[in-house]
């Protein structure tokens, strides 16, 4: 009764989802792509053993990439995204090493669709992605269903307590949560998952390597700060931040990432509107020439900017209704760096670096100028957090190992149960 309820609702709002793609589509064509997907329709897959892997989007798709590299050594695996970005970064990684879908929206017959298609013989959901058809029907399928490097925020905790009467009965039948911190842990065990299936293991954001010494370091007199993944309204106030700056610090210039690569040309107009030249880059500049401003519309350069940044601005945390994101990076190429007051996303990996002075954590979105000042006037603080940040990093290592491990444990255990079950 609770799934054909969540069907009915879901069903209901299936033609406002489609319209939101469509407009949605107007900035970034290949929301149009494969629209069948969505609808569960795709060609018959040749593989008779696939692992399916959802990553949501981009940041999923980069931080699941070794997981995902493990498990194909011994199943072939189809990886389903919601996003342009994250499927354009998924090509980038794999090639034609694996299958890469756009998932189907969680209307039963959508998923039963895929599940025509492809079989899989197990269900990862990558952090945070919980579907109630996609988790029904591999459990009537009898396979194992993970949700890999998981976390529950405190404010997503509190919005699926609200709908506890539809989620409770889809938390019981999850196999294994591998959760980031114990806080995580606990919310997955309120929310219906019993302790006996989750296992602490941290992040496997940690396990990245330092590339800054590969990389090509910007002159000396060429300091510009970096603001990353910035979102709607942040930029108004990094570039008022600037301006401010720019009376203290000569020579000094910006680079902006927005996080969505299809805003470049609406920060250009507002960088113009500023009265500063603006320029839009689908690569790293080696110079600014005349430029006070960089836009950077592309994606995968983020670890090479950071490692030449001089202090990096992390966006999606001047505003709730972003929640922050992932600033192991910056960390992990020294690049000392500002998050503002809201990062419930990474609430627990903020609180680790900013109990150990590893970073500046805004207490509002104004004191960004004054961080910022901060910064460039005391290169021994910015060595400091740089340095306590790197070390954060290397004493955090070893989730992905944990979790590709386990998964590949848990799918050839499951593949022994139903070899055994059916002699």
């Amino acid at each position: 009764m609770k799934l054909f309820l969540y069907n009915f609702l879901l069903l209901l709002i299936t033609p406002f989802m489609v319209s939101r793609l469509l407009i949605k589509s107007y900035r970034d064509k290949d929301y149009r792509l494969n629209l069948r997907h969505r609808f569960g329709m795709y060609k018959k897959s040749k593989s008779k053993e696939v692992v399916w892997f959802h990553a949501v989007s981009l940041g999923e798709v980069i931080s699941s990439q070794q997981i995902v590299i493990e498990i194909l050594k011994e199943h072939d695996v189809v990886l389903t995204v919601s996003t342009p970005t994250g499927l354009r970064e998924a090509r980038k990684i794999f090639g034609t090493s694996l299958e890469i879908v756009f998932a189907p929206w969680d209307f039963i017959f959508f998923v039963n669709g895929f599940f025509k298609s492809f079989n899989p013989i197990a269900l990862i959901l990558f952090e945070t992605e919980i579907w109630p058809s996609m988790i029904s029907r591999a459990d009537h399928k009898k396979i194992p269903i993970i949700i890999s490097n998981a976390r529950m925020s405190e404010i997503s905790y509190k919005n699926y307590i609200k709908f506890s009467y539809l989620f409770s009965s889809t938390m019981k039948k999850i196999s294994l949560v591998f959760a980031q911190s114990n806080d995580h842990k606990i919310r997955f065990n309120k929310l219906g998952v019993s302790l006996n299936r989750i296992e602490e293991v941290g992040s496997v954001k940690f396990d990245i390597n330092t590339t800054s010494d590969n990389f090509i370091k910007m002159p000396s007199d060429k300091k510009f700060i970096l603001a990353a993944s910035t979102h709607k309204d942040e930029d108004e106030l990094i570039i008022a931040a600037f301006i401010k700056l720019q009376g203290e610090f000569q020579d000094l210039k910006l680079i902006i990432v927005p996080r969505h690569p299809d805003r470049a040309k609406s920060i250009q107009t507002l960088v113009n509107k500023n009265g500063l030249i603006g320029d839009i880059s689908s690569s790293i500049p080696q110079n600014f020439n005349n430029n006070n401003v960089i836009i950077i519309q592309a994606t995968g350069l983020m670890r090479e900017l950071y490692s030449k940044a001089s202090i990096a601005f992390i966006g999606g945390s001047l505003f709730k209704k972003y929640g922050g994101h992932n600033i192991i990076e910056a960390a992990a190429e020294k690049c000392p760096f500002i998050v503002g007051p809201y990062t419930h996303n990474f609430e627990d990996i903020v609180d680790l670096f900013s109990k150990n002075n590893s970073c500046i954590q805004l207490d509002q979105k104004k004191d960004i100028f004054n961080a910022f000042k901060t910064l460039l006037n005391d290169s021994k603080l910015r060595d400091d957090m740089a340095i306590s940040a790197l070390n954060i990093c290397t004493d955090n290592k070893g989730s992905t190992k944990k979790q590709y491990t386990k998964i590949l444990n848990t799918i050839r255990g499951a593949g022994n149960e139903t070899s055994n079950s059916n002699n």
